[in-house]
Protein backbone atom coordinates (compact mmCIF):
# COMPACT_ATOMS: atom_id res chain seq x y z
CA UNK A 1 0.00 0.00 0.00
CA UNK A 2 2.81 2.42 0.88
CA UNK A 3 4.65 1.35 -2.29
CA UNK A 4 1.50 2.09 -4.31
CA UNK A 5 1.19 5.55 -2.70
CA UNK A 6 4.81 6.31 -3.52
CA UNK A 7 4.21 5.28 -7.15
CA UNK A 8 1.21 7.60 -7.42
CA UNK A 9 3.17 10.44 -5.81
CA UNK A 10 6.06 9.79 -8.22
CA UNK A 11 3.76 10.06 -11.22
CA UNK A 12 2.18 13.24 -9.84
CA UNK A 13 5.62 14.75 -9.20
CA UNK A 14 6.69 14.27 -12.81
CA UNK A 15 3.46 15.50 -14.38
CA UNK A 16 2.57 18.31 -11.98
CA UNK A 17 5.97 19.43 -10.73
CA UNK A 18 6.41 22.40 -13.08
CA UNK A 19 2.97 23.82 -12.26
CA UNK A 20 3.40 23.22 -8.52
CA UNK A 21 6.85 24.79 -8.48
CA UNK A 22 5.56 27.85 -10.33
CA UNK A 23 2.67 28.17 -7.87
CA UNK A 24 4.85 27.55 -4.79
CA UNK A 25 7.65 29.88 -5.84
CA UNK A 26 5.36 32.71 -6.97
CA UNK A 27 3.17 32.67 -3.87
CA UNK A 28 6.17 32.24 -1.57
CA UNK A 29 7.92 35.26 -3.12
CA UNK A 30 4.81 37.39 -2.69
CA UNK A 31 4.23 36.35 0.94
CA UNK A 32 7.91 36.76 1.85
CA UNK A 33 7.96 40.24 0.28
CA UNK A 34 5.50 41.50 2.90
CA UNK A 35 6.90 44.00 5.45
CA UNK A 36 9.69 42.84 7.77
CA UNK A 37 7.83 44.16 10.85
CA UNK A 38 5.52 41.14 10.48
CA UNK A 39 8.47 38.88 11.36
CA UNK A 40 8.08 38.86 15.17
CA UNK A 41 4.31 38.39 14.83
CA UNK A 42 4.80 35.46 12.46
CA UNK A 43 7.35 33.83 14.80
CA UNK A 44 4.89 34.12 17.69
CA UNK A 45 1.98 32.77 15.65
CA UNK A 46 4.15 29.95 14.31
CA UNK A 47 5.01 28.96 17.88
CA UNK A 48 1.33 28.23 18.55
CA UNK A 49 1.42 25.61 15.80
CA UNK A 50 4.60 23.84 16.94
CA UNK A 51 3.91 20.10 17.04
CA UNK A 52 5.16 19.98 20.66
CA UNK A 53 2.66 22.72 21.60
CA UNK A 54 -0.11 20.80 19.85
CA UNK A 55 0.95 17.61 21.67
CA UNK A 56 0.96 19.34 25.06
CA UNK A 57 -2.42 21.02 24.53
CA UNK A 58 -4.10 17.93 23.08
CA UNK A 59 -2.68 15.70 25.83
CA UNK A 60 -3.92 18.13 28.49
CA UNK A 61 -7.35 18.12 26.83
CA UNK A 62 -7.38 14.30 26.85
CA UNK A 63 -6.52 14.27 30.56
CA UNK A 64 -9.17 16.87 31.47
CA UNK A 65 -11.84 15.14 29.38
CA UNK A 66 -11.10 11.77 30.99
CA UNK A 67 -11.18 13.34 34.45
CA UNK A 68 -14.60 14.78 33.63
CA UNK A 69 -15.75 11.38 32.30
CA UNK A 70 -16.09 12.78 28.77
CA UNK A 71 -14.76 9.70 26.98
CA UNK A 72 -15.76 10.72 23.43
CA UNK A 73 -14.18 14.12 23.89
CA UNK A 74 -10.99 12.53 25.23
CA UNK A 75 -10.87 10.17 22.25
CA UNK A 76 -11.40 13.12 19.93
CA UNK A 77 -8.32 14.90 21.23
CA UNK A 78 -6.41 11.60 21.16
CA UNK A 79 -7.35 11.35 17.47
CA UNK A 80 -5.66 14.73 16.90
CA UNK A 81 -2.49 13.19 18.35
CA UNK A 82 -2.89 10.12 16.15
CA UNK A 83 -3.27 12.33 13.11
CA UNK A 84 -0.02 14.07 14.02
CA UNK A 85 1.61 10.65 13.80
CA UNK A 86 0.07 10.09 10.35
CA UNK A 87 1.35 13.52 9.28
CA UNK A 88 4.86 12.54 10.39
CA UNK A 89 4.68 9.21 8.54
CA UNK A 90 3.65 11.06 5.38
CA UNK A 91 6.64 13.38 5.73
CA UNK A 92 8.98 10.42 6.16
CA UNK A 93 7.54 8.56 3.18
CA UNK A 94 7.22 11.47 0.73
CA UNK A 95 10.67 13.04 1.39
CA UNK A 96 9.88 16.50 0.05
CA UNK A 97 12.76 18.84 0.79
CA UNK A 98 12.11 22.18 2.44
CA UNK A 99 12.68 25.51 0.71
CA UNK A 100 16.29 26.69 0.50
CA UNK A 101 15.97 29.57 2.97
CA UNK A 102 17.92 31.03 5.86
CA UNK A 103 15.14 29.94 8.25
CA UNK A 104 15.41 26.31 7.16
CA UNK A 105 19.21 26.50 7.42
CA UNK A 106 18.97 27.52 11.08
CA UNK A 107 16.31 24.98 12.12
CA UNK A 108 17.50 22.85 15.05
CA UNK A 109 15.37 19.84 14.13
CA UNK A 110 15.57 18.86 10.47
CA UNK A 111 12.55 17.24 8.86
CA UNK A 112 10.90 16.94 5.50
CA UNK A 113 8.48 19.53 4.18
CA UNK A 114 5.20 17.93 3.07
CA UNK A 115 2.73 18.09 4.72
CA UNK A 116 3.40 20.91 7.18
CA UNK A 117 3.16 19.67 10.77
CA UNK A 118 2.33 23.18 11.98
CA UNK A 119 -0.53 23.48 9.48
CA UNK A 120 -1.82 20.01 10.35
CA UNK A 121 -1.66 20.66 14.10
CA UNK A 122 -3.36 24.02 13.74
CA UNK A 123 -6.18 22.70 11.54
CA UNK A 124 -6.76 19.60 13.66
CA UNK A 125 -6.46 20.99 17.20
CA UNK A 126 -7.75 24.52 16.73
CA UNK A 127 -10.29 23.28 14.18
CA UNK A 128 -11.68 20.84 16.74
CA UNK A 129 -11.73 23.60 19.35
CA UNK A 130 -13.56 25.88 16.88
CA UNK A 131 -16.16 23.15 16.30
CA UNK A 132 -16.61 22.68 20.05
CA UNK A 133 -16.81 26.43 20.68
CA UNK A 134 -19.41 26.85 17.93
CA UNK A 135 -21.64 24.18 19.44
CA UNK A 136 -21.19 24.85 23.15
CA UNK A 137 -20.68 28.57 23.75
CA UNK A 138 -23.61 30.99 23.90
CA UNK A 139 -24.17 33.42 21.06
CA UNK A 140 -22.35 35.63 20.06
CA UNK A 141 -19.30 34.10 21.79
CA UNK A 142 -19.57 30.92 19.78
CA UNK A 143 -19.11 32.86 16.53
CA UNK A 144 -16.38 35.12 17.95
CA UNK A 145 -14.26 32.32 19.43
CA UNK A 146 -14.74 30.03 16.43
CA UNK A 147 -13.78 32.83 14.03
CA UNK A 148 -10.66 33.67 16.04
CA UNK A 149 -9.61 30.02 16.04
CA UNK A 150 -10.12 29.75 12.26
CA UNK A 151 -8.08 32.95 11.84
CA UNK A 152 -5.34 31.39 13.99
CA UNK A 153 -5.31 28.30 11.74
CA UNK A 154 -4.86 30.53 8.70
CA UNK A 155 -2.16 32.67 10.32
CA UNK A 156 -0.14 29.66 11.48
CA UNK A 157 -0.04 28.28 7.94
CA UNK A 158 0.68 31.71 6.50
CA UNK A 159 3.52 32.20 8.99
CA UNK A 160 5.24 29.01 7.81
CA UNK A 161 5.47 30.37 4.28
CA UNK A 162 6.35 33.91 5.41
CA UNK A 163 9.23 32.58 7.53
CA UNK A 164 10.46 30.36 4.68
CA UNK A 165 9.89 27.06 6.50
CA UNK A 166 7.46 25.61 3.95
CA UNK A 167 6.10 25.90 0.46
CA UNK A 168 2.42 26.93 0.19
CA UNK A 169 1.44 23.44 -0.99
CA UNK A 170 3.00 21.97 2.19
CA UNK A 171 0.67 24.17 4.21
CA UNK A 172 -2.34 23.27 2.05
CA UNK A 173 -1.53 19.58 2.55
CA UNK A 174 -1.36 20.05 6.32
CA UNK A 175 -4.64 21.97 6.36
CA UNK A 176 -6.36 19.28 4.29
CA UNK A 177 -5.11 16.48 6.55
CA UNK A 178 -6.09 18.45 9.65
CA UNK A 179 -9.51 19.23 8.23
CA UNK A 180 -10.07 15.57 7.38
CA UNK A 181 -9.08 14.65 10.93
CA UNK A 182 -11.72 17.01 12.36
CA UNK A 183 -14.30 15.69 9.90
CA UNK A 184 -13.57 12.09 10.92
CA UNK A 185 -13.77 13.06 14.59
CA UNK A 186 -17.11 14.83 14.14
CA UNK A 187 -18.67 12.03 12.05
CA UNK A 188 -17.36 8.95 13.85
CA UNK A 189 -16.42 9.97 17.38
CA UNK A 190 -19.18 12.55 17.84
CA UNK A 191 -17.45 14.37 20.71
CA UNK A 192 -20.54 16.25 21.88
CA UNK A 193 -22.86 13.27 22.34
Amino acid sequence: SLRYCRSIVGILRVTMKPALMTFDNGLSRWIQSLPAWLGPIMVTVSFLGLPIVVIILATAAVAVAFREHQTKLALSFAAVLGGLGVNTLLKLSLHRTRPDTLYVGTMKIKSFSFPSGHAYGAAALYGLLAYLAWHTLPSPWNAIVSSLLVLLIFLIGFSRVYLGAHFPTDVLGGWILGGLTVLIIVIFLRPLT
